[in-house]
């Protein structure tokens, strides 16, 4: 599974959030794979990030910040 931040471009049809791997992870998307891990169970997972790359302490947050949902992912699948 990969995980990426995005951009958000205003339309009159509303927001469209396009992948763009320079920023953290948003909230819907942690969301998201939050739901994906409930229902498959934990699966590798990479935090990419191609350009506007930050200081080491902001990916490894958001590397720690997968790690938690796996484990709780695991826990929940181990019971």
């Amino acid at each position: 599974i990969h995980l990426a931040g995005h951009t958000i471009e205003h339309h009159a049809s509303g927001p469209l959030l396009i992948d763009d791997h320079g920023s953290t992870v948003g909230d819907k998307a942690w969301t998201l794979y939050d739901r994906l891990l409930e229902r498959i169970g934990p699966r590798p997972t990479l935090i990419e990030w191609d350009t506007n790359i930050p200081q080491w302490d902001v990916l490894r947050a958001e590397a720690k910040a997968a790690d938690r949902r796996i484990l709780w992912a695991d826990s929940r699948h181990a019971a």
